[in-house]
């Protein structure tokens, strides 16, 4: 199940209107943690990369992979390509999909996620 909780320290990344929601969210965050336990579902401690949502950038990739707490973290994007039913749906995010996944598939972003020791799971492994 995902766990919708960035670390503020990424609100920064993007705009006002994204920051606020992140400190909204705060709120539910005990909460839901206490709920999950009750139901024995596993979960990684959070997500990066919703802060950055539309606005990714290698730039952006590195510093949360440098700023990335200890733990196990969901990385939230949307890579894909622009296809004939991506056109019909309605998305904010049809243009950024392929410079995301040309981005996540960047030889710098692999020496990245070496480099900073990150291991690559699925929730399987959870």
């Amino acid at each position: 199940m995902r766990n919708p909780f960035e670390p503020l320290v990424f609100a920064t990344l993007r705009h006002w209107k994204r920051q606020f929601q992140l400190k909204l969210l705060q709120n539910f965050r005990g909460r839901f943690r206490e709920m999950l336990a009750q139901a024995e579902v596993a979960t990684p401690d959070g997500c990066v990369g919703i802060a950055a949502t539309g606005g990714l950038t290698i730039e952006t990739f590195r510093l949360l992979l440098e700023n990335l707490p200890e733990g196990t973290w969901e990385f939230v994007s949307h890579p894909g390509y622009n296809d004939a039913d991506l056109d019909k749906v309605s998305t904010r995010l049809r243009h950024s999909r392929e410079k995301e996944l040309a981005i996540l598939t960047s030889p710098e972003v692999k020496h990245l996620i070496q480099r900073e020791g990150v291991k690559l799971i699925s929730y399987r492994d959870l």
